[in-house]
């Protein structure tokens, strides 16, 4: 149109305050034009200073973490390492990994499925036969380490996959003493291991020690240091150097299958309270088939649990939908199914998951550990046969958090609150729309491609386009005026 009157502008003189009225249509289309374009241009700046400082995902680290967040740079987990931040460095020596080991190691990628699906990860906490967001089975294996006051659990790590496999960034290192091939987890601190590992295991001399200090070794005897003091051509009493074995002050082992003994001595053992026809260190004297020795009576306890919901007249939670604000009762139990009492029994729970959507209402005379979400009952011995029970009340939170998943265990605001104590209790919660959306995005693999790159060539292209516009407009309200006044001094 505007080519058009300026063509005919000179020969109809008359056509000029149709000119001047298009003239001012454009003055304020660029007017517009500028508004939009500077808008556009600030989205664009603030994509661009995104990408270059992107944003963390405010759910970053699990309670499962051995490092809570993980770590970007390996000195940083070499220095969580030496400050033994979290028991971090008691954890990988019950497993022969130094700090050194930790600084000597590489990076690298590793799928979750490598190895022949064998790669298990050590956390925090457990997870239960079977993760019950991806319904991949975990091959949970509990682990009780030296100098740790809680057991630890060795996962698959391909359990946490949704779709084949995952890809992870990791630090590759081989223990010094074991020479065990581990890897540690970028994103957690976790430790990788190719099959379950066994821990090293504490020293036989000296219980303070692991069995590969070079400090764990018997004391020599004092009267010929080039034997050892257990050794049977030591002559000094092993209850006191001073003497000898023949002294009468050097107490006979009470044993009759020993008459010969000191009661201190190694070799005296004492008689199997559960049959006498057997000593303590006999494989036979167990008080129950799960233990691996006399004084193993923990292992004859069996503990598991069960979950109500009295406002839904659930009398078995587990499966079923908790609607906001509903109370939760977990009953937990611990029967010691041996024939010893089991001494000071200590009753813990991990209520970390629980409790991304409920809070605690009454805990039973347990105290938690905020950091953790770690319930604690006080010791108490159980007797053969007796169940030792306690219960956690809890109120599902109203409105249900919108929190995105975590990146480091999925099972953290996952809509499911799971909790493991013996037996696995699940107890699913409604998804808000937010939710929805996001186990869209994270579950669909045919999703357009958004990341960072793409994101601002579209900017790009948007400021591009809205610029040509704008530019458009200022030359066409530009020109008008230059043909108005030209045809007015004519």
């Amino acid at each position: 149109m505007f080519e058009k009157l300026l063509s005919l502008l000179p020969y109809n003189p008359s056509l000029t305050h149709q000119l001047a009225f298009y003239s001012k249509r454009m003055r304020e289309e660029a007017a517009i034009r500028r508004i939009g374009l500077v808008f556009i241009v600030l989205a664009f700046l603030v994509q661009f200073f995104a990408v270059l400082n992107p944003p963390q995902p405010t759910i970053a680290n699990s309670t499962s973490d051995l490092i809570n967040g993980g770590f970007t740079l390996q000195s940083q987990a070499v220095a969580d390492c030496k400050a033994n931040l979290n028991h971090y460095q008691t954890i990988l020596a019950n497993y022969g990994v130094t700090c050194n080991d930790v600084a000597n190691a590489t990076s690298q990628s590793i799928k979750s499925t490598a190895y022949n699906n064998q790669l298990y990860t050590l956390g925090w906490n457990p997870d239960g036969a079977y993760n019950y967001r991806t319904h991949k089975p975990t091959n949970e294996v509990p682990a009780t380490l030296m100098g740790i006051s809680r057991p630890l659990y060795w996962h698959l790590v391909s359990n946490q996959d949704r779709s084949a496999y995952s890809t992870y960034t990791v630090l590759k290192l081989t223990s010094s003493s074991t020479h065990r091939l581990f890897y540690i987890l970028y994103h957690c601190g976790n430790l990788v291991s190719i099959g379950v590992p066994p821990a090293i295991g504490p020293c036989q001399y000296n219980a303070s020690l692991l069995a590969d200090n070079s400090a764990c070794r018997p004391a020599p005897c004092p009267l010929d240091r080039s034997i050892y003091i257990n050794s049977t051509a030591c002559k000094a009493c092993p209850v006191n150097i001073s003497i000898l074995k023949s002294d009468a002050r050097c107490v006979v082992c009470p044993n009759p299958r020993y008459p010969t003994v000191s009661a201190s001595s190694p070799l005296c053992k004492p008689v199997c309270p559960y049959n006498n026809a057997f000593d303590v260190g006999d494989s036979a004297c167990k008080p129950c088939t799960a233990s691996t020795n006399s004084a193993d009576a923990l292992a004859c306890v069996v503990v598991s649990k069960t979950a109500t919901d009295p406002t839904q007249n659930f009398p078995d939670a587990n499966n079923q939908t908790a609607q906001p604000g509903d109370t939760i009762i977990y009953n937990l139990n611990a029967k010691n199914g041996g024939q010893a009492v089991v001494k000071a029994f200590v009753m813990q729970e991990n209520l970390s998951d629980v409790l991304d959507y409920a809070t605690v209402v009454d805990l039973n005379g347990a105290t938690i550990e905020p950091a953790t979400s770690e319930v604690t009952w006080p010791a108490a011995d159980i007797k053969p046969g007796v169940t030792y029970s306690h219960t956690i009340t809890v109120k599902v939170k109203d409105p249900i958090p919108d929190t995105p998943v975590s990146i480091s265990d999925g099972s953290h605001f996952d809509l499911i609150m799971t909790n493991v104590y013996g037996n696995t209790i699940n107890i699913n919660v409604p998804a808000s729309p937010v939710k929805i959306i996001e186990a869209v995005t994270t579950s669909t693999p045919t999703l357009v491609n958004t990341g960072p790159g793409t994101s601002l060539f579209i900017a790009a292209s948007i400021v591009i386009v809205a610029g040509y516009f704008f530019a458009r407009a200022r030359l066409l309200a530009k020109e008008s005026y230059i043909a108005i006044h030209e045809t007015a001094g004519a």
